[in-house]
Protein backbone atom coordinates (compact mmCIF):
# COMPACT_ATOMS: atom_id res chain seq x y z
CA UNK A 1 0.00 0.00 0.00
CA UNK A 2 0.92 3.16 -0.87
CA UNK A 3 0.44 6.41 1.45
CA UNK A 4 -0.06 10.06 0.73
CA UNK A 5 -0.57 13.26 2.41
CA UNK A 6 -2.51 16.06 0.30
CA UNK A 7 -3.17 19.47 1.69
CA UNK A 8 -6.79 20.35 -0.25
CA UNK A 9 -6.58 24.78 -0.42
CA UNK A 10 -9.84 26.32 -0.21
CA UNK A 11 -9.79 30.39 -1.88
CA UNK A 12 -12.60 31.77 -2.64
CA UNK A 13 -14.32 28.57 -3.93
CA UNK A 14 -18.09 29.16 -2.68
CA UNK A 15 -19.84 26.30 -1.60
CA UNK A 16 -16.35 23.97 0.19
CA UNK A 17 -18.27 20.92 0.05
CA UNK A 18 -18.98 20.87 -3.94
CA UNK A 19 -14.96 21.86 -4.57
CA UNK A 20 -13.90 18.95 -1.46
CA UNK A 21 -15.61 16.48 -3.47
CA UNK A 22 -14.29 17.22 -7.11
CA UNK A 23 -10.52 17.74 -5.38
CA UNK A 24 -11.45 13.67 -4.09
CA UNK A 25 -12.87 12.65 -7.28
CA UNK A 26 -9.54 13.85 -8.97
CA UNK A 27 -7.56 12.53 -6.48
CA UNK A 28 -9.34 8.82 -7.26
CA UNK A 29 -8.96 9.78 -11.39
CA UNK A 30 -5.09 8.72 -10.29
CA UNK A 31 -6.10 5.58 -8.24
CA UNK A 32 -5.92 7.39 -4.64
CA UNK A 33 -8.77 6.69 -2.34
CA UNK A 34 -9.37 8.68 1.39
CA UNK A 35 -8.10 6.49 3.89
CA UNK A 36 -8.80 9.47 6.50
CA UNK A 37 -10.56 13.05 6.22
CA UNK A 38 -12.10 14.93 9.50
CA UNK A 39 -15.24 17.20 8.43
CA UNK A 40 -16.09 17.50 11.99
CA UNK A 41 -17.08 20.97 11.96
CA UNK A 42 -14.33 23.02 13.81
CA UNK A 43 -12.11 25.63 13.23
CA UNK A 44 -9.96 24.35 10.42
CA UNK A 45 -12.75 23.42 7.96
CA UNK A 46 -12.84 27.06 7.69
CA UNK A 47 -9.30 27.24 7.11
CA UNK A 48 -7.82 28.02 4.20
CA UNK A 49 -6.23 24.48 3.72
CA UNK A 50 -7.75 20.94 4.59
CA UNK A 51 -5.06 17.51 5.27
CA UNK A 52 -6.37 14.24 3.14
CA UNK A 53 -4.66 10.84 4.06
CA UNK A 54 -5.12 9.33 0.84
CA UNK A 55 -3.99 5.24 -0.12
CA UNK A 56 -3.62 3.30 -3.39
CA UNK A 57 -2.16 0.03 -4.19
CA UNK A 58 1.33 0.61 -6.11
CA UNK A 59 0.88 0.00 -9.92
Amino acid sequence: MEYRIARIEFEDQGDRSDFLVARLNEFAKDGWRVASIDLTPHPSFSAKSLPVLLERTPK
